[in-house]
């Protein structure tokens, strides 16, 4: 049997009992002695006045509140957080708003910003070309509204002459051959470009040639025949003997718009610090070398609107072929 002690009276009692017997004992004398002693003023006396209160059920009501409280903090308690803080923020801010989107940026119209835009005239120093200082070609270039159509390179005999080479005779050696009248017609062949050719004769007195390059010789003398085929050309020299005249000596000059030049040698002038000589006859074509002021040229052939075929020796002494504005040499 275990024995225990009561917490109010301090004696010991077996564990059997659910309440401590002294203290019933004592509820037992206090209640009869308030059953004999007469009433006072009315005034009601509390029975078992020295029993501990019961304090589990206060308790448990605290730790469920607390518990549902914990658990509202872990499911939301940021966004309470946040919306405190945001509410907090402007409440501290006196006078602020709510926030505003600013309108967008407007855009500038680049033309008006860019002077060289709005006036082509106008250089742009960062895309001037390296050697600016250097003459080349003069700019003929025509505005939009009065410029005219290029001329058909078909149209006449100059115009044709005025393209690149790129077709090639295939029947005769070195572009050169002799034909007397009394041998008749002798047609040419050419092979490159896309096959559909024009030909022409530079003096049709000397030597005729049809659309399919049946060349006539017709009185003594040199020319020239052309083909082409729109982009290209391909030129040879036709001696024609015969008919009484003996072999005339082939011309050593070739006119063009600004003078005349002889083929052989030249001296490159008004060059200042220079003249570049270019891949093509045009200032589109890529810039091969530049040509001192007074360097020494070899003038091949004219390549019509005063564009000169031309060879000169290049870095380290090689010889290369050129094309350089006639205003630029002199014989």
């Amino acid at each position: 049997m275990a024995m225990k002690r009561c917490p109010v009276c301090g004696e010991r009692y077996s564990d059997t009992y659910r309440y401590c017997p002294f203290c019933e004992e004592e509820d037992l004398d206090r209640e009869e002695e308030v059953r004999r002693a007469p009433p006072r003023s009315g005034r009601r006396v509390g029975v078992g006045s020295g029993r501990q209160p019961n304090l589990v059920t206060p308790t448990l009501v605290v730790l469920i509140f607390f518990m549902a409280a914990l658990l509202v903090y872990l499911l939301w308690g940021d966004k309470i957080a946040d919306k405190f803080g945001k509410d907090k923020e402007l409440d501290d801010k006196p006078g602020v708003e709510d926030p505003v989107t600013p309108a967008p940026p407007v855009q500038k119209d680049p033309v008006a910003q860019d002077p060289v835009a709005q006036d082509p005239t106008v250089t742009d120093p960062d895309t001037q070309e390296p050697g600016g200082d250097m003459p080349d070609e003069p700019n003929t270039t025509t505005p939009p509204d009065t410029a005219t159509q290029p001329a058909d390179p078909t149209s006449s005999y100059e115009a044709a002459n005025a393209l690149p080479g790129g077709l090639t005779y295939t029947n005769i050696r070195g572009d050169d051959f002799t034909r007397s009248i009394s041998e008749g017609v002798y047609q040419l062949k050419v092979s490159g470009g896309n096959g559909t050719y024009t030909w022409m004769s530079e003096d049709p007195g000397i030597a005729s040639v049809d659309s399919n390059g049946n060349v006539t010789p017709i009185s003594a003398g040199i020319t020239h025949i052309l083909v082409t085929d729109g982009t290209r050309k391909a030129v040879c020299i036709i001696r024609v003997t015969g008919g009484g005249s003996a072999p005339a000596t082939p011309s050593t000059t070739t006119p063009s718009s600004g003078g005349t030049l002889k083929t052989g040698p030249a001296t490159v002038i008004n060059g200042g610090n220079g003249v570049r000589v270019r891949s093509g006859p045009g200032t589109n074509y890529e810039i091969l070398a530049t040509v001192p002021n007074g360097g020494s040229v070899q003038v091949v052939q004219s390549m019509g609107n005063d564009w000169y075929e031309i060879t000169f020796s290049n870095v380290g002494g090689v010889t290369t072929t050129g094309y350089m504005k006639g205003e630029f040499l002199s014989n």
